[in-house]
């Protein structure tokens, strides 16, 4: 036998193998397909029938289903939530140094009573990146809003969309109230009608009012309407599924560490934090974390137009 029939007979053979493999993938695969199909459908089926049976119990327990509903209503978990100091309604101080997790938690309370109330916060900055639906659309779930546009001349001139909002986030107060301007027209024109809106929130609606702070504390007329003061420090642990799915490293926060306060007023121009509390605030919305805006003040400090700096010489 010479070198090209030794050559043809070894390329036959693997011809022959490649093509008996390739038989049996597709005859494996289809029947692993099958398989699949079939365990979908019979899923399929048995939730429909336990979707059916279950309606079929609602409508045929009437009255008595009516128990069923109160004991549902009575354990719903808003009544959990509002046990939660930074859920306690009023007016709320977020405190704490950057990266300590205060706008992190902040996001995910106004994640967590939304989900629980149906409407969603007021923020003065971009907290959240934006969502894309079925259709391929933009959406967000939060919308921005300009306190000036509110509290204009000392008065306020607009009502807040309490059917779709019932949170105000003031992000960063550093930036945006400080108290050493307190006897300057323009702050007073706007602080003093937002403050009179805490005092007013009940009436137009709103449940929540948070102020995030790098200070310990603010103008002191803000400080006095609240109803609590948070100190959260976030704590983070390796996510092991997103490990089993990509096999990249990867942390998340876990919750967060919160130490909270009540406000007790000493006199018009004091105050003392009081009835110290250190709970654990779980991140149960990893999901939603995803869409939290973590620059979300960077589009404000990018319009500002660059400074040119002085031209060096040797």
């Amino acid at each position: 036998m010479n070198f090209e029939q030794y050559e043809l007979k070894v390329f036959g053979f693997i011809d022959e193998y490649d093509n008996f493999v390739q038989k049996n993938i597709i005859k494996y695969d289809k029947a692993f397909l099958s398989i699949m199909t079939f365990i979908k459908l019979v899923l399929k089926t048995t939730a429909e029938i336990f979707d059916n049976t279950t309606r079929f119990m609602r409508y045929s327990t009437f009255p008595l289903h009516f128990i069923w509903i109160w004991w549902e209503i009575k354990t719903y978990p808003l009544n959990d939530i509002e046990k939660l100091p930074i859920f306690e309604l009023g007016a709320q101080y977020i405190y704490g140094k950057p990266g300590c997790g205060k706008s992190t938690m902040t996001y995910h309370a106004m994640m967590h009573y939304a989900y629980l109330t149906g409407k969603c916060s007021l923020t003065t900055d971009k907290m959240e990146t934006r969502r894309i639906d079925n259709d391929g659309k933009p959406y967000y779930y939060h919308q921005v809003f300009s306190p000036d546009e509110y509290f204009v001349d000392g008065e306020q001139v607009c009502q807040f969309d309490s059917d779709r909002f019932n949170m105000i986030v003031y992000e960063e107060m550093l930036t945006k109230y400080q108290q050493r301007n307190n006897a300057k027209k323009s702050y007073n024109d706007e602080v003093l009608p937002m403050v009179a809106a805490m005092g007013t929130q009940r009436h137009q609606g709103i449940d929540l009012f948070y102020f995030i702070s790098q200070l310990p504390k603010n103008d002191i007329a803000i400080m006095q309407m609240l109803n609590g003061y948070h100190q959260p420090k976030a704590k983070k642990t390796f996510d092991y599924y997103y490990w089993l799915d990509t096999g990249k490293i990867r942390f998340h926060i876990k919750g967060w560490k919160v130490k909270s306060y009540k406000i007790e007023i000493i006199d018009s121009s004091n105050f003392k934090l009081v009835d110290k509390n250190v709970w654990w605030y779980e991140n149960v919305y990893k999901e939603d974390m995803e869409y939290f805006n973590r620059l979300n003040m960077k589009d404000k400090f990018k319009s500002l137009p660059k400074a040119k700096g002085v031209k060096m010489t040797a």
